[in-house]
Formats: C-alpha cells, structure tokens, sequence
C-alpha cells in the first residue's frame, strides 16, 4: 500500500488481485474505471485508489493493465502537485486530484513499467525493457534499451539516479550510465 496526503485528503493505494470488472462480488466498488490498453479482454493487474477525507471515503477509482504483472510499492507511484501517476503493467496512469480524472496515460515499456520517478518537470520510468523519459502532459522525450532487460535475480541494484544521470545494470549484468537526455555516457560491454 502506499499513502500520500493532498490538503485535507488522504490517498490511498493498494493492491485489487481479485476485484473483477462489472462483478457484483467485489469486496468494493469503485467510481471510476480506467483501462490500459488490452486490459479489458486480459487484465493482469488492479490497482485501487481510494480518497479519504475525514476518514470518509469520497472519491475512488480502479486501474487495470495488461502485460507484465505490477504491484503497489514505494516506487510505483507517485504525488507531482495536483497529479497522482501509477505504474500499472506496461503504462503510466496521470489522475488529477482531487477528483481522480485520467489525464493521460502513456505506454511507457513494451512489458512492464516497475518504478517511477520525478525528475525536474518530467518522470523517469524504469522499465523491464527500456528506461523512458515522459514529460509532464505523458509526451515521451526519449527511451533507452539495453542489451538484455533491467531485471536482476540476486538483488542487485538495477536501477539508480545519480546527479548527473542513471545508473543501469541489465540481466547479463552490464552495466550502463545514461544522462538525463537518454545518451548513453558508457556500459562495460564495450569497454
């Protein structure tokens, strides 16, 4: 779950592994529905916002993405102003606050976007398959792939912003640091 506070609002974001669309079963039944693309014939993952105000529910909505599976983790989201953004699958969810209308969303990876990451008027967004850059309106500015995906089994940091740019370390275990225009600065492939 995540948790961010807005004025007097309390957001709230969790997991909905169960929730299924138009199910009369849902432990909760959300306002508003927004849907990646493909999500309404396989979705893989639900994430629920809910919006407190007094410890009253006033405002929720669910999003549901296809491809590769997400979860709600410190990373995932995050409060930019009046604008809450969320990873779900391979797309970055914009909902303005307080009423939590989409909008935009943006395709950002081709399988799975993990984290996101404000970085000056723009969002950073780590990816399974590339690092992406989004400007504020969900634009993309540039991508970046590396040899191999940005995932590692042995707990290695595969993913880093420094001040003058990001470390990447891919599956194969290469290495690579780009700036912030997506340019690649070196890797230890071709060192």
């Amino acid at each position: 779950m995540n948790q961010y506070h807005y004025g007097d609002l309390t957001i709230e974001l969790i997991d909905e592994p169960t929730y299924k669309f138009d199910s009369t079963d849902n432990k909760f039944i959300y306002s508003k529905h927004y849907f990646g693309d493909g999500a309404t014939e396989y979705p893989t993952s639900k994430h629920g916002i809910k919006i407190y105000q007094n410890d009253q529910i006033i405002d929720s909505c669910i999003v549901i993405g296809s491809g590769g599976a997400t979860g709600i983790h410190k990373t995932s989201s995050l409060l930019d102003n009046e604008k809450l953004l969320l990873c779900c699958c391979d797309t970055i969810f914009c909902l303005a606050l307080p009423d939590l209308h989409l909008k935009w969303k943006k395709q950002s990876d081709q399988a799975t976007c993990f984290q996101i990451f404000k970085q000056n008027d723009n969002y950073i967004i780590h990816g399974e398959l590339q690092v992406t850059k989004l400007d504020s309106d969900g634009n993309k500015k540039w991508e970046f792939g590396g040899a191999d995906i940005f995932v590692s089994i042995d707990n290695e940091e595969e993913f880093k912003i420094e001040t003058d740019g990001i470390l990447l370390t891919d599956f194969a275990k290469t290495k690579y640091k780009i700036d912030f225009d997506g340019k690649l600065i070196w890797d230890t492939y071709n060192r």
